[in-house]
């Protein structure tokens, strides 16, 4: 009688991006362009890892509404500047520090943006997400033509309108792809 070995379960990819890699280990490696290292992404830090992967579109984000409710343009402009800082400096400072730097990376392969939504999400949720990124871009330059927006802000929610459309788009696509 011969025995199998079990092999481990292969964890599903949990992260994306730009910055995230797979190695020959199946390890997610998050690898810095700065300091030109990588850093090992454990199971316990991939939400800190998605909120500080996404910190420069939260801040933006959050500048905006304050711009829009509480502060005037400056105010909020100086908000952004002060929230960039404080982010990039907790992210180097305090999240990297968290991680186990890696020193023998193999980058092996990227995980993209479209391998991740076709590998982890179910097919009701992509549709959903695709259909809701292409109201954005709708609602976001119908809201600038009703709120009779300056020249600048209608060029900034025509971006943020081309965004939404570049995310439905990638997420149609994964739902082409998915079996």
């Amino acid at each position: 009688m011969s025995k199998k070995k079990k092999t481990a379960p292969v964890e599903k990819i949990r992260l994306s991006g730009r910055n995230i890699y797979m190695d020959k280990k199946g390890r997610v490696i998050f690898y810095d362009m700065i300091t030109k290292k990588g850093y090992l992404v454990g199971k316990q830090n991939e939400n800190s890892a998605v909120f500080f992967k996404n910190r420069f579109a939260v801040i933006l984000f959050a500048a905006i509404l304050l711009g829009g409710t509480l502060l005037s343009g400056l105010q909020a402009l100086i908000a952004w500047a002060v929230m960039m800082v404080l982010a990039e400096f907790v992210f180097r400072m305090s999240f990297l520090k968290k991680l186990e730097p890696v020193t023998d990376v193999d980058f092996e392969r990227r995980v993209s943006a479209l391998q991740y939504i076709v590998e982890n999400k179910e097919k009701g949720r992509v549709i959903a997400l695709a259909v809701l990124y292409l109201l954005l871009a709708v609602l976001v330059v119908a809201n600038a033509y009703v709120e009779k927006y300056s020249i600048g802000l209608c060029i900034f929610s025509g971006c943020i309108a081309l965004v939404g459309v570049y995310f439905a788009v990638l997420h149609i696509i994964a739902l082409t792809k998915m079996k």
